[in-house]
């Protein structure tokens, strides 16, 4: 397979990450983030509220954002071998890259919306480039040790303390008043001008970087970026297994990945939807479905690719997958205008479905957006910015053409 087919499959999966990530995000951006930790904290967690809820953790919840980081890691190594061919040290460019990616982030997380995940990105990114060289089988073992490590310690961390004496402090945490003030405090917040915001957003997005990447995120993310590293050296995110392997890993790790996701849901009503037992137990296995599900999905998008299933839309999921940065960003500016109060100050008051109506008319913005820029531009303007930063004195070779199914002209 050449290898302008090979960067358009990428592009595919890229963008149905880009978009399938706001399933998720939406809640971090519509309510506080108690809400998608324990999901009755808010209320009206019934009817289709629960149905969203469901649905979304099973399919949805981290999966997405696994599959990003398995493309970023990809991404960072196909640029690696372009760099390589070209006689220009790889390691040099990726360095500026990821500076340039994390002071987007840095900046998109404190200035607009906490949940940024690129400078999260950028500093996993670094690490995970000291693993180029490494074969496959040796990335796939790095990769899973990363992102296990972290839910196995988690996971016997919660089984330690069921064990001692002051246990029942869990059941007193999680319904404890400091949370509901919490709550109260970022909607207040949240529906109140950009500079009231920076209030409540500063502390939660340095609390993400500063704890929760070295602590958890952060192992988390670089395990599926050294996994994707080996998926695309072994062809797999290249297009290049047989329909039959993909209709295969599908089959594999959506069917194990799903009922222990579903598991997860089982215990914590079983537990009656308690907090910390939910993150030290449902969380985990969720967490460990992840990988699975993403693979699943990915498989999925892939022998969607090979067929021809996306019809028209493959060029606007591709368009959106090329522009995957702008986009995402383009994402946080358009939900912070609904839900914050510099807009239309609707933060905490859509329930679950309501929010996904938003998702919809996102998406479809998106894949309006996307291919109607690259009719005029070579790239979206933020990965234009990251280029122009990252850019060393000299030629670099241009990359390869991409056909670009259902774009003016496309042979």
């Amino acid at each position: 397979m050449g290898t302008g087919q090979r960067l358009e499959s990428l592009d595919t999966i890229r963008g149905a990450a880009v978009l399938g990530i706001l399933v998720i995000n939406i809640q971090l951006f519509a309510m506080p983030v108690a809400g998608l930790l324990s999901p009755t904290l808010l209320g009206g967690f019934e009817g289709w509220d629960y149905a969203v809820w469901a649905v979304g953790h099973v399919l949805f919840e981290g999966k997405f954002i696994a599959l990003f980081a398995a493309l970023f890691g990809a991404g960072a190594l196909l640029l690696a071998e372009r760099h390589r061919a070209g006689g220009i040290d790889p390691w040099i460019v990726h360095r500026r890259r990821m500076l340039a990616l994390g002071a987007i982030g840095l900046a998109h997380g404190t200035l607009l919306w906490m949940g940024d995940i690129l400078l999260i990105y950028a500093a996993m990114g670094l690490l995970a480039f000291l693993f180029i060289d490494r074969s496959p089988r040796a990335l796939m073992i790095w990769g899973a040790a990363l992102y296990t490590l972290p839910i196995l310690l988690t996971m016997a961390a919660g089984w330690g303390l069921t064990l001692l004496p002051t246990a029942g402090f869990i059941q007193l945490a999680s319904a404890s008043p400091p949370v509901h003030e919490e709550i109260t405090a970022a909607i207040e917040a949240y529906q109140s001008g950009w500079l009231a915001q920076m209030e409540q957003r500063l502390p939660e997005a340095l609390t993400r970087y500063l704890v929760g990447t070295p602590a958890r995120l952060g192992w988390l993310t670089l395990g599926c970026m050294l996994v994707g590293m080996a998926a695309y050296k072994n062809g797999f995110l290249t297009g290049a297994w047989s329909q039959r392997a993909y209709a295969r890993v599908a089959g594999l790790g959506l069917g194990i990945g799903v009922p222990l996701s579903v598991l997860g849901i089982l215990y914590r009503e079983w537990r009656d939807w308690e907090l910390l037992s939910g993150f030290f137990i449902s969380t985990q296995l969720n967490q460990l479905a992840v990988p699975l599900v993403a693979a699943g999905w990915a498989a999925l998008i892939l022998l969607a690719f090979q067929r021809g299933w996306f019809g028209r839309l493959h060029w606007p999921v591709a368009a959106v997958g090329r522009t995957a940065l702008s986009s995402y960003l383009l994402q946080s500016v358009l939900c912070t205008l609904v839900f914050y109060g510099h807009g239309l100050g609707l933060y905490g008051e859509l329930d679950r479905p309501a929010q996904m109506l938003v998702v919809l008319c996102v998406w479809a913005i998106l894949l309006t957006a996307a291919p109607l820029w690259l009719r005029l531009f070579r790239m979206g303007p933020a990965e234009w910015v990251l280029r122009r930063a990252t850019q060393l004195p000299g030629p670099v070779p241009p990359p390869p053409p991409v056909r670009q199914p259902g774009r003016p002209g496309a042979g």
